[in-house]
């Protein structure tokens, strides 16, 4: 609007978070805010045969966060007792953050907590089991819980029993075998020895 015959050859756009720029006729024009959560004072400046007009237009925009997420990759499944190793990857955030922690949720109730990507391990106790892993990342804008998620199988493992006894018996004599330790990988318990 201007009352005056004037006629606008220039709008020069103040983003509000240091960027500016300039266009030569009005409509939908655009940028990108590198960060959020932020609010930023849009103004504009127009330019016509009388010069600069500072500030002759103004809005208020409110720039959110963007919730980053991760990228994990593992075997699918792991037998009892054994080292899984879990590969924390790439980090995807549309904005200007640094994730400083990775809290990682193994599904069985234990939780690890890492200062870096790469590769983290956890032994799970039981199988055959199920379980979901949960990766929450913490950046200079809070916690972003399940920014990953995994599924993995857990196998049982199969017991083993040492035994030993005398090599030979004669017949018709009683043989004694000593049925030793158990050795089971998982958190089970024997009930039964069939032999």
């Amino acid at each position: 609007s201007d009352p005056g015959a004037d006629t606008v050859t220039q709008y020069v756009v103040h983003w509000g978070d240091g960027a500016t720029s300039t266009y030569v006729s009005p409509g939908n024009v655009t940028h990108v805010y590198a960060d959020g959560p932020n609010s930023y004072m849009i103004a504009v400046d127009l330019v016509d045969e009388d010069g600069t007009h500072a500030d002759a237009g103004s809005l208020s925009v409110t720039v959110d966060n963007a919730v980053p997420t991760i990228t994990l990759s593992g075997p699918a499944t792991v037998t009892e007792g054994a080292t899984y190793t879990l590969n924390l990857g790439p980090v995807t955030d549309p904005g200007a953050d640094t994730v400083t922690q990775y809290v990682v949720h193994w599904g069985d109730g234990a939780t690890s907590t890492y200062a870096s990507p790469g590769d983290v391990s956890h032994v799970y106790t039981d199988g055959p089991n199920g379980y979901t892993i949960t990766v929450d990342l913490v950046d200079e804008d809070g916690t972003h819980t399940d920014a990953g998620s995994l599924s993995l199988m857990v196998d049982n493992a199969v017991p083993t029993i040492t035994l030993s006894g005398p090599a030979s018996v004669t017949e018709g004599a009683a043989y004694t075998l000593i049925l030793g330790t158990v050795t089971d990988p998982g958190a089970d318990t024997v009930t039964q020895y069939v032999v």
